[in-house]
Formats: structure tokens, C-alpha cells, sequence
């Protein structure tokens, strides 16, 4: 009976496998030749853009108990390129703009810069990467979008935000201005996320 047993884990053991997947940013999974890339340097690829490679142990038909950490399920992080109009589609249900604009999601990695409005081109651009963390969290974007929005409108529809004028003062990032218009922003959306839309 115990050769029997041992033989079984023999066997067991002569199957145990192990698969390479690289988990993109947007949740998708891609199972990876080991022969064929260095793996220290592809983790720390997708680690750059909101990924990560994971391993999986098996033996036989089933995983190795324990061989994995725990990992979360993704969550599902809409691809960079639908972030513009998925920003753009919130904004509409605040507040809809008299002047149009332009946005640019930029997936060059950054350290500090979030975003930027440009003014004479209005463009609103946001950096989507970190430096060192990759991917940032889709409310994170969406907070440096209304940021650089509230740039638009102040120099845009200052009328809007009940203002005279624009609120710029020369030499100065943010004025009293910008920042009502912010925050007006903000506690809109705070109340249509808490709504159902339909």
C-alpha cells in the first residue's frame, strides 16, 4: 500500500508544471514562454504600466496548495484610450460646457506631473502612469481630470461660477476661483455617483 502511495506522488511530482502570466493593467491575462523572455525584467515592465506577472505551481490536474499568494481579482480598469470619453461622459452629467476642449490621456510615466491644461490650445491632458507604480487608480485620474477642468472653466465660463471675471492673478497657480469651481465640481459629482443613472 505505501509503494503505492509513494509511486502516486511520484508520478504527481514528474507533472508539476509551472505557468508564467502577465497580467495586463485593464485585467487581461496572457500565459508567457518562459524560455522566451527574462522574467525578472518583463515583471518589472508590466509593473511600469499597472501590471504584474504571477506564477501558478501545478501538480497533476490541480494547483499547488498554497504555492500562489493571494491576489485579489482585478478589478476591470477601462484601457487608457476610452479614459478621455469615460471622464468626459461623467463631466457631462454635472455640468455641460459652453467652450469645447480637448482631452489627451498620456500613458508616459511620470513622478510628480498629473496633469496640464493648456490654454491657448485647450487641451486638458492627464498623465495615466506612475514612475514607480504604475497604473493610477481610475478615481485618482478622474480627480486630476476635474482638476485640470476647473482650469477650463475659469478661464472659459468664470460666469458660471457666478464670477465677474477670471480669477487668474499673475504668478499665482491656483486662485479663489479655481478653487470654488473645484470644489463645486467635486460635491456635483460626489452627488450623481451616489445616483443611480437610470
Amino acid at each position: 500500500m505505501e509503494n503505492r502511495e509513494q509511486t502516486a506522488r511520484e508520478d504527481d511530482t514528474a507533472h508539476a508544471s509551472v505557468q508564467y502570466w502577465l497580467i495586463h493593467a485593464n485585467g487581461g491575462r496572457q500565459l508567457i514562454d518562459a524560455d522566451q523572455f527574462n522574467l525578472d525584467s518583463l515583471a518589472e515592465q508590466a509593473k511600469r504600466v499597472g501590471g504584474r506577472l504571477v506564477v501558478e505551481r501545478w501538480v497533476g490536474k490541480k494547483p499547488v496548495a498554497g504555492a500562489l499568494p493571494a491576489v485579489p481579482a482585478p478589478q476591470f480598469e477601462p484601457p487608457a484610450s476610452a479614459l478621455g470619453p469615460l471622464f468626459r461622459a461623467r463631466l457631462d452629467r454635472i455640468h455641460t460646457s459652453k467652450v469645447d476642449f480637448t482631452t489627451d490621456v498620456n500613458t508616459r510615466p511620470t513622478n510628480r506631473v498629473l496633469g496640464n491644461y493648456y490654454r491657448t490650445r485647450r487641451l486638458i491632458r492627464i498623465y495615466s502612469h506612475d514612475t514607480e507604480l504604475g497604473r493610477r487608480p481610475i478615481e485618482e485620474l478622474f480627480d486630476t481630470y476635474l482638476h485640470e477642468v476647473a482650469h477650463h472653466f475659469e478661464y472659459t465660463e468664470y460666469d458660471s461660477f457666478d464670477a465677474r471675471d477670471c480669477g487668474r492673478v499673475r504668478g499665482t497657480m491656483h486662485s479663489r476661483l479655481f478653487w470654488k469651481i473645484l470644489g463645486e465640481l467635486k460635491t456635483r459629482w460626489a452627488e450623481a455617483a451616489s445616483r443611480p443613472l437610470w
